[in-house]
This record gives C-alpha cells, structure tokens and sequence, in this order.
C-alpha cells in the first residue's frame, strides 16, 4: 500500500521555536499564525537540553505551557525528537558518541549533527528521551504526528568513530559470514589486502594515493544507508508502541541513505525539506550550474516514495549562517525554501 496522509484540506504552517522567544510573545505569534490561515507547526528538535537539561531529570513545563496556548488557538503540533542536537552535558560525559573524520579528527560540540549513530551509549540515551517525551505526549490533543531527528545525513554523511569501525565490522560478517567470503568480494588479494582476522577492517581509512578498495568504499555507503535507518527506527519503534496514535514522519533528502527503503520500512509519509536557493550561493559550481533542476528532481523522487507528502522547511525570506552562507531573499514568485516555513501538501 503506497504511503499516504489522509487530509481533506492544505495545510499550512510553521516553524517554531518557543524556547527561542520570550513567553509574553507566545500568544502573540500564535494569533498571528491564526489569522494568517496556519493550523500547523513544527516544534522540539533541537530543544534536548530544555526537555533534559540534567542527565535523567525530564523537564516538560515550558513545552506544555507552549502547547496549552496552541491548542487554544486551533493549532496542530508535529513534535520533533531532539536528538540531532545533543546537548552539552551528554556530548562531555559521553565524548564517545562524537563523530569522528576519516583522518581520525573528533567533530567537537558547537554546531549540530555531530554525533554517530553506532555509539550504545547514544542509542540509549536517544531512546530513553524519545520514549520520555512519547510518554508524557502521547494523548495531548495538540499533537497530531512526531518528526524523527532532524534531516539525517545533512552537514555530514560518513561517520569514522571507533564505534562506527566495530558496527561496520558486524554488517559486514551478517552480510558475507566469512572473511574468506568478503576477501572474494572485495578483490582483496590484488595488492595483498587480504584480511585474516575482523579486527583488521575498518571502515575507508586515508590511504598513500588517496584512493581506497572501491568494493569496500561501496559497501561502506551501503552500511552507513543501513545503520542510519536503524537509528530512525529505534525511535520509531518507541513511538508506535508508545504513542500509537500519532504518525510519524521525517524530513529531508541526504546522501548515503536510503529515503524509499527508510519511508517504505518506517515512515507513514516522508517529508521535504526543500532548498532550490542553495543553486545560486555555491560560486565554485560556476555561474549557471542548473543546481536549481537538481532539487526539482529530488521532489519528483518524494512524490515517488509518498503520494502525500510534507515539506516540512519553507523560505520566506532571507537565511543562512553570516560565517558559512549568504542566501538572499527568494525571487518574486518563487519557491524556495529554508528552515522558517512549513506546509503540508495534500495529493499530488
């Protein structure tokens, strides 16, 4: 059966952030989205340390005073999980759960997605606060579906931790049984790359010539596709035992992960997070690099996997990071998109 949200009107809607804002402009801004026909929001994902700020101590009165409001003002939450940003007391307790370079280089706290998904430690602790929050919001009459994490696979989408090293190790014996199996898959007697003991595999490593065993290279996007999916569906699974009658969704397109495997095995629909603007920002792609076609390819492959979908980011205006990007307003006209807006679609 294809994938489906069932709606019988568009929906519209935004991002927002309470934890961001003063109380006192919460009715305000909700009004506001009313009055301007939204009737959805996004909110959570990157408010780990508001629902936990202390290791095993769960704070929910600033969300719940939040939602409250919404649902007095007629508006539907998507709640997200909060695990694409993990907060600053786990990351120095848990210096394990960092990801790392293929050089060997630990990504440091300070911007987001800089955690891996193999790492037991993160695993439980994703899951304790995904199922947390399930508990406490599974029947609050605002919240109507969850966003998993946020966008996997963007900023970055290879991951070298030693727990990646030892994950990877294990797909790779379910896969082949045998190193003398995986020795004959991977060619590994031309230039005497024949392992005799799992120990001795690693994930791609620098390599004299930069250029490493294109077998192993592949398999390497192959598993990294595999356990991203299996970080989504540890958080999944809790909502749909916990909050069963509530839908779950991610959003964004990435590399090295399958999204048709990932919504057909996990998701009730996918969602896009669309970027058309991003075609005109990269200067080292030349000065018509049709990058504008490319995200009009992407949405096309969403609609493949969802008949329904969510475009869950929509820009209205400017955006960017000053240090990293300058992305101006969009065109007259135009749809692009950015981390402001939401909308939901209905058939397309």
């Amino acid at each position: 059966m294809p994938k489906s949200l069932s709606l019988d009107r568009f929906h519209l809607g935004a991002c927002y952030y309470p934890e961001h804002w003063d109380e006192s402009l919460w009715s305000d801004d909700l009004i506001r989205m009313k009055e301007l026909g939204f009737s959805i929001i996004r909110i959570g994902e990157f408010a780990w340390s508001i629902f936990e700020p202390e290791e095993g101590k769960f704070e929910f009165t600033l969300f719940d005073r939040f939602l409250e409001q919404a649902d007095a003002n007629g508006i539907q939450v998507i709640m997200g999980t909060p695990t694409a940003t993990p907060p600053a007391w786990l990351t120095y307790k848990y210096p394990e759960v960092l990801n790392v370079s293929m050089e060997g280089v630990t990504f440091q706290h300070g911007q987001r997605r800089h955690y891996n998904y193999s790492s037991p430690v993160y695993l439980e602790l994703c899951a304790r606060i995904t199922r947390e929050m399930a508990q406490h919001y599974k029947d609050h009459p605002a919240i109507i579906g969850w966003q998993i994490d946020n966008e996997l696979n963007c900023e970055i989408n290879v991951f070298y931790a030693e727990a990646d090293h030892q994950a990877f190790r294990r797909w790779l014996e379910a896969k082949y049984g045998t190193l003398e199996q995986l020795n004959k898959a991977w060619g590994a007697v031309f230039w005497n790359q024949t392992y005799d003991s799992w120990n001795q595999v690693h994930l791609t490593r620098p390599t004299v010539s930069g250029s490493t065993n294109p077998h192993q290279a592949l398999d390497e996007k192959r598993f990294i596709s595999d356990n991203t999916i299996s970080f989504a569906k540890l958080q999944v699974d809790i909502i749909r035992s916990v909050a069963p009658n509530q839908w779950v969704t991610t959003n964004g397109v990435f590399g090295h992960l399958d999204s048709h495997k990932m919504t057909d095995q996990l998701l009730d629909f996918f969602s896009y997070d669309s970027y058309p603007q991003f075609s005109t920002i990269y200067p080292d792609q030349g000065e018509k690099p049709l990058l504008d076609r490319k995200w009009g390819l992407t949405l096309s492959n969403v609609r493949g996997m969802s008949p329904n979908f969510c475009v869950m980011e929509q820009q209205s205006g400017p955006g960017g990071w000053v240090n990293r990007m300058e992305m101006p307003s969009p065109r007259r006209g135009r749809c692009d998109c950015g981390p402001t807006k939401a909308l939901l679609t209905g058939q397309t």
